[in-house]
């Protein structure tokens, strides 16, 4: 739920219990009270309610109804046009049991919405399908409160949201359940754990509420959805069956195991086998001739269906989805004898991995390891190759799949390990620049190599290709090092190689020659030479003071800037000393985060060289200021104007 202009409502679950209910939609609305803290905010979320009620069908089935009821105070304009459509997704559900809104004055009067207005639309992308309605009536100051019952098929796992871009004073969830079933409930970032009570002979409950949960804040490196208030919950037991635990992270690598390896046609697994080069390479060439051809040859969609788990269709069709790329790739290695294992994870920047709570909503991307090899590679990602993932499935945990066989007997168990960030010099982003003033024509010319390697850029070299000739040249200008307005542009193409030191292991060289009058400017007899600017916009972290989340990157990186600038005949740098800057943020003895720029000056020849580098994921409290000072340093080197005098 990150944006508030449509408020979709999870796939989740309602099933009544022949029990009495409290009453959630009052016939008699009131007007809600405002803390005072609060009234200056657009929006006020005044109670949220997620309650869950598991019951058995006639036949046995699982089924629940999903209650959601919220209510708003909207003081704005722009607020009004965030809330004033709801869309309730109709994925997985049974039928709509329920649907209420409205619209309360505050002299607590309310105008219920017309249900003839509700419309039922379908994405196409997705194939997901909606009912979209508008709530009618809505003045600045007024009260919003709707409530929907979903009847749908019990889940096993779930996972809810309490706090957002405005205050919520009140938040419950509930989850009642027969009295065989044992759910497990985890709060997260200050949200409750659930109590368990026993209702009455065949009903269990679990429940966990807060209150005045305050607006979370975008903050410049943190992500916010994964330090949102937040539940998990998991179905822990169901006693009707044993006393064993259930759906643990061994039932999950068991289950993808068999999934991708069990029933697979070896004929079709040896035509896949016999399209790709392999003969007389290393188990690290043939890993990647494997990848480089499914990720030219098949195209994964966002979606998955049956079929694309079929290794004849997808061989056939040349498309598939996530979940059946990864069947392609693991029978295919285990064809080839390369020892692998399946991993499945979380991103980062959605919700961090907890080995602790084992709940299957965390195994929502795919990575494939190699141990003899220490690498991974990402498979549903055509840019990448073997040692470059998703910097957001890094730095975290996961669910290792290790294959077991006894004889002829083939099982896996899942183990929980870490997945390592890639090392800050695997992905840079590198430039040589040289520089020439012409004063007589008031300009610069600015030659750049430049390149860039891993999750810095270096991968976007396969997406590269695929483009036509406009595109390319559009995102070759999009590379150049500087964004000066209206340059004369010399040449500008990508290379294939290069010896510079530098940059010569960069999987993406650009060569940019041109010509601007926006880095000089005359100050009566002098030149103002803005050398800062060579190396483009950087992130600035100035004002950071009521900061309240860790500082988080999404990648280990390097920059190394060269810039020389050959000093005009008859001029003379007088402040040659700006260009030097040392910020640096170390833990014991060694540098984590550093900006150092130092100059040489000799002759005509004026020389900065930068290290800026940033080693470590996770910033820690005490680190903080440091890092900080690091990226604004690089924000103050763009600040740099060298004075150029005749001499």
């Amino acid at each position: 739920m990150k944006h508030i202009l449509s408020i979709i409502l999870l796939s989740l679950v309602v099933g009544i219990q022949a029990q009495e209910k409290t009453e959630i939609w009052s016939a008699k609305p009131n007007f809600s009270e405002i803390k005072e803290s609060n009234k200056g905010e657009n929006v006020v979320g005044i109670q949220l309610d997620e309650k869950y009620e598991y019951f058995y069908s006639d036949e046995g089935d699982l089924l629940m109804n999903h209650t959601i009821h919220k209510k708003f105070r909207l003081n704005n304009d722009e607020a009004i046009n965030g809330f004033n459509k709801i869309s309730v997704s109709l994925a997985d559900v049974i039928e709509i049991v329920d649907l209420k809104a409205r619209t309360i004055k505050p002299d607590g009067t309310s105008v219920e919405f017309d249900k003839s207005n509700i419309r039922e639309v379908k994405d196409e992308d997705s194939g997901k399908s909606y009912q979209i309605f508008a709530i009618d009536g809505i003045e600045k100051g007024d009260d919003v409160e709707y409530y929907v019952v979903r009847k749908m098929y019990g889940n096993n796992f779930g996972r809810n949201f309490f706090q957002f871009s405005f205050p919520l004073q009140k938040a419950t969830f509930e989850l009642t359940c027969p009295k065989n079933l044992i759910y497990d409930v985890k709060g997260y970032n200050g949200f409750p754990d659930a109590t368990f009570t026993q209702l009455d002979e065949e009903t269990n409950q679990f429940k966990c509420e807060a209150s005045n949960i305050p607006a979370i804040k975008d903050e410049k490196f943190a992500y916010i959805t994964p330090r949102s208030q937040r539940i998990e919950y998991r179905l822990d037991y169901n006693y009707a069956h044993n006393k064993a635990q259930k759906l643990t992270w061994d039932d999950a690598a068991l289950r993808v195991y068999s999934s991708v390896y069990f029933d697979v046609s070896e004929k079709i697994v040896d035509k896949w086998v016999n399209l790709i080069n392999i003969q007389g390479k290393t188990e690290e060439e043939k890993v990647l001739e494997v990848e480089d051809f499914l990720k030219q040859n098949v195209y994964v969609e966002e979606y998955n269906i049956p079929e694309f788990s079929d290794l004849a269709f997808v061989l056939e069709n040349k498309v598939t989805g996530s979940r059946g790329i990864v069947k392609v790739y693991g029978n295919i290695y285990k064809k080839l004898g390369i020892e692998h294992q399946l991993v499945l994870t979380s991103e980062r920047d959605n919700v961090r991995f907890d080995g602790d709570f084992q709940s299957w909503n965390y195994l929502d991307q795919y990575l494939i390891y190699f141990p003899t090899l220490n690498k991974f590679i990402d498979p549903s990602n055509a840019g990448f190759r073997l040692g470059v993932i998703n910097g957001e499935l890094s730095a975290t945990d996961g669910l290792f799949i290790e294959p077991v066989k006894i004889g002829d007997f083939e099982s896996a168990i899942g183990k929980i390990k870490h997945i390592p960030a890639t090392s800050y010099n695997e992905n840079y982003d590198n430039m040589i620049i040289d520089m020439t003033v012409d004063v007589e024509n008031d300009n610069v010319r600015i030659v750049t190599e430049r390149g860039l390697k891993g999750l810095s850029g270096g991968f976007f070299i396969r997406y590269y290709k695929m483009m036509d000739e406009e595109q390319k040249q559009n995102i070759l200008k999009e590379m150049t090092s500087t964004k000066a307005p209206n340059p004369t542009v010399n040449a500008l193409f990508l290379r294939e190689s290069s010896d510079i030191e530098a940059i010569k292991d960069g999987e993406f060289l650009v060569h940019s020659d041109f010509t601007t009058d926006a880095f000089l400017e005359q100050a009566g007899p002098k030149l103002l030479l803005n050398i800062g600017e060579t190396i483009g916009p950087q992130t600035e972290m100035y004002f950071e003071e009521d900061r309240k989340a860790q500082a988080e990157n999404n990648f280990n990186r390097m920059y190394y800037r060269e810039i020389t600038l050959h000093v005009p005949q008859g001029y003379k740098i007088i402040n040659p000393e700006v260009a030097k800057i040392n910020v640096v943020e170390q833990s014991g003895d060694e540098k984590i985060f550093a900006f150092e720029s130092d100059y040489t000056y000799q002759g005509d020849t004026y020389k900065i060289i930068i290290d800026e580098y940033y080693k470590e994921i996770f910033v820690e409290d005490e680190a903080f200021e440091g890092f900080k000072n690091v990226v604004n340093a690089a924000a103050d080197f763009n600040k740099i104007v060298l004075v150029l005098e005749e001499k």
